[in-house]
C-alpha cells in the first residue's frame, strides 16, 4: 500500500491541530488525543511497475472531516461529497509526545471495532510528524504516506491520476411542465442502457466535434459504434482550449488590437467549467430526449391544487465526480448518472415535502475548500444570493476544518464553482502569476513566506485606462482589492481609477479637482481606501532608506504567516505590490517576491515570469524575486499592511 496525502491539506491541517491544542491545552494530559474524526478520499488497486504485473492499494486522502465516523456515513454529509470520495479511515490529533504508547496503539485505539478493515491516520502536534496505518483484525501495519508537494488540488489530482467530471442541468416552468421534465430527467438518469451524455472533442483543424455517448461508454455518435476512454476525454480539454485560444488571438491581432483576454475560460456549451483549484473540469450535457419514459419507474407525480398550478418552479441538479483517469468510462459514467438520479429523486422529495410552504427552487452549489482536493456540495431550497443561517454555516466551516474568519459558502460572494467560471470566463488579469518562479538564491539557512490565497495582477494600460506614468499605486491597489474578492471578503469585484478617487473625495482626503485627475496616490491613501470602501485594517511601516528595507524583513514575515495579505510598498516616486519575503537568517541577506504594476506588456506570463522588460525607467522581470539592494538606496519607503479581515463566516 502507498498512501497521498496532498500538502495544503496538511497546512489546514496543521492550522487546526495548533488552534485546537491551544483551546485545550489546560485540560490535556500527555498523550491525550485533541481531535477526531474521519478520513475522505478514495481507494484503487494501480499498477507499480511497466509490464502491469505488480499491484498495490492506492490510498489517496482528499479531505478530512471532524464530524464522527458515523455522522460522516449520514446521509447529508455523504451527499455533500463528490461522487467518488468517500470515508476511508479515521484521523486522530494527539497533543504531545506519543512515542511511548506507540503510534501503533493509538491507531488501534481509533478503531472502534477490531474486526474492521481501515486506515487510520495520527498528527501529532509537537513533532509535526505524520503517519498512516492500516488497521485490520487487531493487527496494524505502517503505510508507506507521501506528502504530495502541489500548489493546487489540480496538482494532487495530476498526482494520483484522477479527474473530475461534472454534469448540470436546469429543469423549471410551471407545475405541469417541471414535472414532466423533472420525470425525464429521472428516466434518463434511471438506468445505464437510458443514459446518455453529450461529449465536445476536438477534431484537429476542423474544430470541435460533438459526441453522443451511451452509459456503456460507447459512441453512438460514429458509423460503427465504438468505445472511448475517460482520459480521451479529459485529455481533450487542452487541444479544445488551446486552439479556441488561437483563434481569438489572431483574429484581435488582424484587427490591430493588443491581446488582454487570457483566462479563456468556457462555460458548459464549450465543454468545460474553469476553476482555480481544480483547473478544467469537463462537463457534458445530459440528454434526455433519448430516453425512454418509463413512468412506473418514477416518483409519483406531485398533485398540488389550483391556486399553485401557475407556481413556477425551478431545480438547478450539478452532479459532480472522480474517477481515475484509467477507469473505464462505463463505470465513469455509471457514477455520474448515479448522482444526477439521486439529485433529481432529492428535487422530487423536496418538492413534494413543502407543498403547503413557497418553496419553489432547489439549487445545488459546489464550494472550493481550502487545503481539500476536492469542493463542498451544498444544496439550498433558495434562490437567494445568500445562505443565512450562521450556525449552519459555522458547522460546515468546523466540520471541515476551514477557517472561521473567511466567507467559503456565500452565493453573495461568488464562492461557487460556476461563479468562478463565470469570472474567469469574462476576467482580463492573470491569476496568481508568482506561481512556479524560483527560488530567491538569498542562500540557506532563509525563511520563507508568500502571500495566502489568490489575487489578480493589475499593471499599466489594462481596461482600457492609459495610466502610464501616474497610476501605479491604484494599479497596486486593485492588486489588493483583487485579494479581498477572490478570498470572498467583498463582492466588489474590480476596483477602478474612477472609484478610488471617489472614495478619496468623499472622504474628505482629497478636494474635489481629484476627481477625474491624473494624480498620483502613496501608500497611505491606499489604506484609506481599503479601510473606507472593505472596513479593512492596514498597518504601516516606515523605512527611512532602501537600504534599511532588510529591517522589516521579520515584520513581513509575520504578516504574510498571519495574514497572507499582498502588501502595497511605495517610495521614490514609485510603487510595488510586495507578495513575499525571503530573509537569510545568518547573513541577514533579504528579497522581496515583487509585482510590478509598471508593466505595459501583454499578458503572457513567460514574459511576465522570465523576460527582463522596460518598465518605469528602469527593466526588471515583473514578477521576481528581488534583493532589496536593488531598490534605491536614497529613497524612502512606506509599506500598506492589509490586515485580513475577521468578519467571520
Amino acid at each position: 500500500m502507498q498512501g497521498f496525502f496532498p500538502r495544503p491539506l496538511l497546512r489546514s491541517l496543521q492550522r487546526f491541530a495548533q488552534s485546537n491544542a491551544d483551546a485545550t491545552s489546560d485540560t490535556c494530559s500527555r498523550n491525550s488525543v485533541v481531535t477526531r474524526g474521519a478520513l475522505l478520499g478514495t481507494e484503487r488497486d494501480v499498477r507499480t511497475n511497466l509490464d502491469e504485473t505488480s499491484i498495490t492499494q492506492q490510498v489517496a486522502i482528499w479531505g478530512l472531516t471532524c464530524l464522527s465516523p458515523e455522522d460522516a456515513n449520514s446521509h447529508p454529509i455523504r451527499h455533500s461529497l463528490p461522487g467518488g470520495i468517500s470515508r476511508i479511515g479515521y484521523f486522530m490529533i494527539v497533543q504531545k509526545d506519543a512515542n511511548y504508547l506507540g503510534s501503533e496503539t493509538i491507531a488501534l485505539q481509533a478503531v472502534s471495532d477490531p474486526n474492521v478493515d481501515t486506515k487510520v491516520l495520527i498528527y501529532q502536534v509537537e513533532s509535526h510528524s505524520l503517519e498512516l496505518f492500516h488497521c485490520k483484525h487487531g493487527k496494524v501495519s505502517c503505510i508507506e504516506l507521501q506528502v504530495v508537494s502541489c500548489l493546487r488540488a489540480r496538482d494532487f489530482h495530476r498526482a494520483i491520476g484522477f479527474a473530475f467530471l461534472r454534469c448540470a442541468i436546469d429543469v423549471h416552468g410551471d407545475h405541469n411542465l417541471f414535472w414532466q421534465r423533472l420525470n425525464k430527467c429521472q428516466a434518463a438518469t434511471c438506468t445505464d442502457e437510458d443514459f446518455y451524455v453529450r461529449v465536445g472533442f476536438q477534431n484537429g483543424k476542423k474544430g470541435r466535434r460533438l459526441d453522443v455517448i451511451n452509459g456503456c461508454g460507447k459512441n453512438v455518435t460514429s458509423n460503427e459504434i465504438s468505445s472511448v476512454s475517460f482520459k480521451s476525454i479529459v485529455e481533450g480539454i487542452a487541444p479544445l482550449e488551446t486552439s479556441k485560444r488561437a483563434r481569438k488571438e489572431k483574429k484581435l491581432k488582424q484587427r490591430g488590437r493588443t491581446i488582454r483576454s487570457i483566462n479563456n475560460s468556457s462555460d458548459t456549451k464549450s465543454g468545460v467549467l474553469s476553476s482555480f483549484e481544480y483547473g478544467s473540469i469537463v462537463n457534458v450535457d445530459l440528454l434526455i430526449d433519448l430516453a425512454p419514459l418509463k413512468t412506473d419507474q418514477l416518483a409519483p407525480v406531485l398533485t398540488i391544487p389550483a391556486s399553485k398550478q401557475n407556481q413556477h418552479l425551478h431545480a438547478h441538479c450539478d452532479a459532480l465526480i472522480v474517477s481515475p483517469l484509467d477507469a473505464s468510462l462505463s463505470s465513469v459514467l455509471t457514477l455520474l448518472r448515479h448522482e444526477l438520479y439521486e439529485q433529481f429523486t432529492d428535487v422530487a422529495r423536496q418538492f413534494k415535502a413543502n407543498t403547503t410552504t413557497v418553496t419553489t427552487s432547489a439549487i445545488v452549489h459546489h464550494f472550493p475548500l481550502l487545503g481539500a482536493a476536492f469542493p463542498l456540495t451544498v444544496r439550498s431550497d433558495s434562490s437567494s444570493e445568500s445562505f443565512n443561517d450562521m450556525k449552519a454555516l459555522e458547522s460546515l466551516h468546523c466540520a471541515f476544518l476551514q477557517r472561521i474568519d473567511q466567507p467559503l459558502f456565500r452565493v453573495s460572494r461568488q464562492c461557487s464553482l460556476t461563479q468562478q467560471g463565470a469570472w474567469l470566463r469574462t476576467s482580463d488579469v492573470l491569476i496568481n502569476v508568482h506561481e512556479g518562479i524560483s527560488s530567491s538564491n538569498v542562500g540557506k539557512p532563509s525563511q520563507v513566506a508568500i502571500v495566502d490565497g489568490f489575487y489578480g495582477y493589475y499593471h499599466y494600460l489594462q481596461q482600457g485606462t492609459n495610466d502610464k506614468g501616474w497610476g501605479c499605486a491604484y494599479r497596486s491597489l486593485q492588486t489588493l482589492a483583487s485579494w479581498l474578492f477572490l478570498q470572498h471578503y467583498t463582492s466588489l469585484s474590480y476596483l477602478s481609477h474612477e472609484h478610488i478617487q471617489q472614495v478619496l473625495v468623499e472622504m474628505g482626503d482629497k478636494p474635489a479637482s481629484f476627481q477625474g485627475s491624473k494624480d498620483w496616490i502613496g501608500s497611505v491613501e491606499v489604506g484609506y481606501v481599503l479601510d473606507e470602501l472593505f472596513g479593512v485594517r492596514f498597518r504601516t511601516l516606515t523605512v527611512s532608506s532602501g537600504a534599511h528595507l532588510p529591517d522589516v524583513a521579520r515584520e513581513l514575515l509575520y504578516h504574510f504567516e498571519t495574514h497572507g495579505t499582498p502588501v502595497m510598498m511605495g517610495g521614490g516616486q514609485l510603487a510595488f505590490t510586495i507578495l513575499g519575503v525571503d530573509l537569510n537568517e545568518v547573513t541577514g541577506t533579504c528579497a522581496f517576491l515583487t509585482l510590478d504594476p509598471h508593466y505595459t506588456g501583454d499578458e503572457d506570463l513567460e514574459i511576465i515570469q522570465h523576460q527582463s522588460v522596460a518598465l518605469e525607467g528602469y527593466k526588471a522581470i515583473p514578477c521576481s524575486w528581488s534583493k532589496t539592494t536593488t531598490f534605491s538606496k536614497n529613497a524612502f519607503y512606506n509599506l500598506c499592511l492589509p490586515q485580513r479581515p475577521c468578519e467571520g463566516v
